[in-house]
């Protein structure tokens, strides 16, 4: 009677897994209670209470486990705390399987992309801003055609000359016009000592140009320009006076930082010589072009 009830019972979970909507574990059966053996059969052993019906019946197909909830993997930024590893579960061994059926496996996800931060990561120092300033204008020299004393509003043309028989710097006759000595450099160069000089005055023509230059101040402006209407604008730094015949050499100097030197006659008029004993000499420094 026992065995057969055992064998209905196995027939019905068999059953129930087979159809594929309800499956029962053999834990699920409860317990069974051991065999009488039939008469004649040896010694009846002890009695060893009810047997689990894991040991007396076949152990069907496990149960499905639940689908585990999907998180999104959270990406951790610096400074983020490291989240503990979740506790492992006890482990669950399936028992056999009947012929023919499989236990499906879940498909891995590969789970989405990790987070942006949410602020730049700094990988490297950080300075301050680089400021850079506009090169200075490079030089650009003019070849003279005016004297210009903005001042004074007073303007002289002026022609090229050169060196006379005797050595010395050749003045233009007309005593209005000044001339820039062209063996020199031009005005507005990146160097050297750009010459313009002219009579102070004439006994037929009057009062010269540049019979001012011993009125200039300091810091007065002077302009020479170009034939192309460019200017070579300077300030006045410095005025001095000199014997006839002994100017310094580096009013002549082709090297050197740039500057502009005018020269006019000075001090007591020689009748005998038919000239002035000294000459002014008044330097200037390159400033921005107005």
């Amino acid at each position: 009677m026992l065995l057969l009830l055992g064998a209905v019972l196995l027939g019905t979970g068999a059953g129930l897994a087979l159809g594929g909507e309800v499956r029962v574990e053999a834990s699920d059966l409860g317990a069974v209670p051991s065999a009488t053996p039939a008469a004649g059969s040896g010694p009846v052993p002890a009695a060893a209470g009810p047997l689990p019906a894991a040991r007396a019946l076949p152990v069907l197909a496990p149960p499905d486990p639940p689908p585990a909830a999907a998180t999104p993997d959270d990406a951790v930024l610096p400074g983020s705390p490291v989240p503990a590893p979740a506790p492992a579960g006890p482990l669950v061994r399936p028992g056999p399987l009947l012929p023919g059926r499989t236990v499906p496996v879940p498909a891995r996800s590969a789970g989405p992309a990790a987070l942006a931060p949410r602020q730049p990561w700094t990988v490297s120092a950080v300075y301050p801003p680089i400021t850079t300033t506009a090169p200075a204008p490079r030089p650009s020299p003019v070849v003279p055609a005016v004297l210009d004393l903005p001042a004074r509003g007073i303007s002289a043309p002026v022609d090229a000359v050169g060196t006379g028989p005797a050595g010395g710097m050749v003045v233009p006759e007309q005593v209005r016009t000044v001339g820039w000595w062209a063996p020199g450099v031009l005005p507005g160069g990146a160097a050297g000592s750009a010459v313009i000089a002219g009579h102070v005055d004439s006994r037929t023509q009057g009062v010269g140009f540049l019979s001012v230059l011993p009125q200039l101040a300091a810091g007065e402006p002077v302009v020479v320009r170009g034939v192309d209407g460019r200017g070579a604008a300077y300030r006045v730094v410095a005025r001095r006076e000199y014997g006839k015949h002994d100017l310094p050499r580096d009013v002549f100097r082709r090297d050197g930082d740039p500057q502009l030197v005018l020269i006019t006659c000075g001090g007591v008029f020689d009748p005998a010589r038919g000239s002035y004993e000294s000459n002014i000499v008044v330097y200037a420094v390159p400033v921005a072009a107005p």
